[in-house]
């Protein structure tokens, strides 16, 4: 087990239990790691328990093993034995990009744990496998990694690294683009997991549909996203799709109350699809 869970308990009053108990566990995205979600804390644990996972090769988490290739399904299976040794039986998983293919592998591979699963910008949804990546971005970042709190500091410059390559409309602020760029080059695993994960395919035709008929399934796609686009097959009729005007590919930055009002419908969807069975 190598996945880090990081708990942050709701601020709500000792006499107003969460809505069905269980907490929401946020999965990042590739390059990602705890603080892709800080914007979101502050909303989320007004009512809600939250458990922020760091993946494998992110974060403080370590690699998995050399024998084990990082695919989603593989960083699902390391988060479903993180959950068991924290004792956590149940969860709301909310993913973004890679966490989101990840969050929608562990609600198949641990069916009664997951109540529901909300998919950010997630990756995975492409018709084919992808062409390797060469890492230019990532290398160039790590030799720059000395000297990224003061090349970050000019607004124009911010905007520069993070919207020409994200995408979006809105400005980062000096400490949450440092905190993401930090993450991103800093991250031990990256290449081999952007590998495995380029390599595949979630096959959205076979498996979208079940999952979605067993429990809430939401997917947000933003209309600025340069990383991941939506596919232009509609997805299946019960999967609630949100779509962000104006957002790149890191929305819980750029429109964070729009995202917790969706991470908690989703979750009380399933209180209410479970009351009116």
């Amino acid at each position: 087990m190598q996945t880090h869970l990081e708990r942050h308990d709701a601020r709500r009053s000792p006499q107003a239990p969460a809505p069905d108990g269980a907490p929401l566990l946020l999965v990042h995205g590739l390059g990602g790691d705890r603080h892709s979600w800080s914007p979101l804390l502050p909303g989320l644990t007004e009512t809600r328990d939250v458990l922020v996972a760091e993946l494998p090769g992110f974060g403080v988490a370590p690699p998995l093993p050399d024998d084990i290739e990082p695919t989603p399904a593989a960083l699902a299976a390391d988060v479903v034995r993180a959950l068991d040794a924290a004792g956590v039986e149940r969860v709301h998983v909310v993913g973004h990009s890679l966490g989101g293919w990840v969050a929608l592998e562990l609600a198949e591979l641990a069916p009664a744990r997951v109540r529901s699963v909300v998919a950010i910008t997630p990756a995975g949804f492409w018709s084919r496998p992808l062409a390797a990546h060469e890492g230019r971005a990532i290398k160039a970042g790590r030799r720059l990694s000395p000297v990224l709190p003061a090349l970050l500091a000019p607004r124009r410059v911010r905007n520069a690294v993070l919207h020409g390559v994200l995408g979006g409309s809105g400005g980062f602020g000096y400490t949450d683009a440092l905190a993401v760029v930090r993450g991103y080059v800093r991250a031990a695993d990256y290449e081999r997991v952007s590998a495995a994960m380029r390599a595949r395919v979630y096959d959205v035709r076979s498996r979208l549909a079940p999952l979605a008929a067993r429990i809430p399934v939401h997917v947000v796609w933003a209309t600025l996203d340069r990383a991941v686009t939506a596919p232009r097959a509609a997805l299946p009729a019960a999967v609630h799709v949100h779509v962000l005007d104006g957002a790149g590919h890191l929305p819980m930055f750029e429109q964070p109350d729009r995202i917790v009002t969706v991470l908690l419908a989703a979750a009380d969807s399933h209180g209410a699809a479970a009351g009116a069975a």
